[in-house]
């Protein structure tokens, strides 16, 4: 893991308001880490007159005095910015982005999703999904809620967020515990206290396909899950041992389903940390992805560290 976290963080932009969204986010950790904010336009060949039902950026000259007026408002913020317009080509704009990220060597990339609902809602918005898997580095996203129809919404705000609370879902599996040294370094930047959670399902919860014996063993198993409680918080207990001196660790288990419970536990965070696999596709994304499901049901942003950069980052 490198000393300095997050030294530049690249935001993509599409001139909307939905994709506006990610910078307070992203202008909160460029400022606890030090690091200074990229903005991005991947201009498309050609490119459609309206996204999200603002008119787009159609030429270099557009998009590059919109991003440098971004970049001054950040810089009058006390936020180190520069803004860069690249042509997307033959490329897809995910492509481009992903491509970008290694070419100026960022190492946090920051976007909204804003997919129409349905299969691409879940799937993060189809640009954010590809950028997270061809990117192959950390991806901060967050959901943005499109404006009511004839609503005069005001000007984003680029205000840095806080970071008090950074929730950390941990599953049984070791690998969802690799993120944790990237943890301690952001909670020591951020000021932010860390909360480890791990669910634990409840006998009704599980179904036939997940596991037969809780179905036909009912008694048995309700005392395994059980078991498993007093096991996951032990484990909990050990890794925040692990915590950065300074920093203040609590421990949660709840038992449920999974989703739900972590979702109530977003209400007293402001940022969730979570390891992903990043596996291209459906199969990747809709079985079981955890990271998916929660970004549709929460409002707060998610960042997502693929174990891939993990293991080439120790």
């Amino acid at each position: 893991m490198t000393d300095h976290l997050f030294q530049r963080i690249l935001v993509p932009l599409d001139g909307s308001r939905l994709a506006e969204a990610i910078l307070p986010a992203a202008s909160g950790l460029a400022q606890a880490c030090g690091g200074e904010l990229l903005l991005l336009h991947a201009l498309e060949r050609q490119p459609p007159e309206a996204v999200h039902g603002e008119p787009h950026l159609r030429s270099m000259a557009e998009a590059s005095a919109y991003l440098e007026a971004l970049a001054r408002r950040l810089t009058e913020l006390g936020l180190a910015a520069r803004s860069v317009v690249v042509a997307a080509d033959q490329q897809a704009v995910a492509d481009c982005i992903a491509r970008l990220a290694a070419a100026f060597a960022a190492d946090l990339v920051a976007m909204t999703t804003h997919g129409s609902g349905g299969l691409r809602g879940v799937l993060f918005g189809r640009i954010a999904q590809q950028v997270l898997q061809r990117a192959e580095r950390p991806t901060l996203v967050q959901r943005s809620r499109r404006p009511r129809r004839g609503s005069e919404e005001p000007a984003t705000s680029l205000v840095p967020a806080s970071y008090r609370r950074i929730l950390v879902p941990l599953s049984g599996e070791p690998s969802s515990a690799q993120v944790l040294p990237l943890v301690w370094k952001l909670a020591e930047c951020t000021g932010a206290e860390v909360m480890l959670a791990r669910v634990v399902p409840v006998l009704g919860s599980l179904s036939l396909q997940e596991s037969p014996p809780a179905v036909f063993l009912p008694s048995a198993s309700a005392a395994l899950l059980e078991l498993e409680e007093d096991e996951a918080r032990t484990a909990l207990d050990r890794l925040a041992a692990g915590a950065s001196a300074g920093t203040t660790t609590t421990v949660v288990v709840r038992r449920g389903e999974t989703i739900d419970e972590l979702r109530k536990l977003t209400h007293q965070a402001d940022l969730v940390v979570m390891v992903t696999h990043g596996r291209a596709g459906l199969e990747g994304w809709l079985s079981g992805s955890i990271a998916a499901r929660l970004l549709a049901r929460v409002s707060i942003p998610l960042l997502l560290v693929p174990v891939a950069w993990l293991e080439r980052a120790r």
